[in-house]
């Protein structure tokens, strides 16, 4: 069988929900600590067809289940360090997809 590519796992736009508009809707008072930043990189998607999203997607649940930020949601925190997972085919995709659900 061959790996799901991760451009067919793209869903209708009402189907799940939606990050947050592209501008981060981080106050002054929330700053992601590049050591986070460092942390989510360390374990990049990059979309090649022998990698599986969904363990991507698992280890990155996982990995900010044990993040808090004072004030911001856990879904905030999500979106925001998300795209820093991403490397390569995954990322090239993932900006797109948010773009157009932006209307740039």
């Amino acid at each position: 069988m061959k790996p799901t590519q991760i451009q067919n796992l793209s869903t209708s736009k009402g189907e799940f929900r939606e990050p947050p508009p592209l501008k981060s809707n981080l106050s002054s008072s929330y700053e992601l600590h590049p050591g986070l930043i460092a942390m989510v990189q360390a374990l990049p998607f990059s979309g090649h067809d022998n990698k599986n999203p969904c363990h991507h997607l698992l280890e990155f649940e996982e990995m900010c289940s044990c993040l808090s930020i004072s004030g911001m949601t856990q879904e905030t925190l999500k979106w925001e360090l998300f795209p820093f997972s991403l490397t390569r085919k995954a990322k090239q995709w993932y900006t797109l997809v948010v773009e157009s659900m932006n209307g740039d």
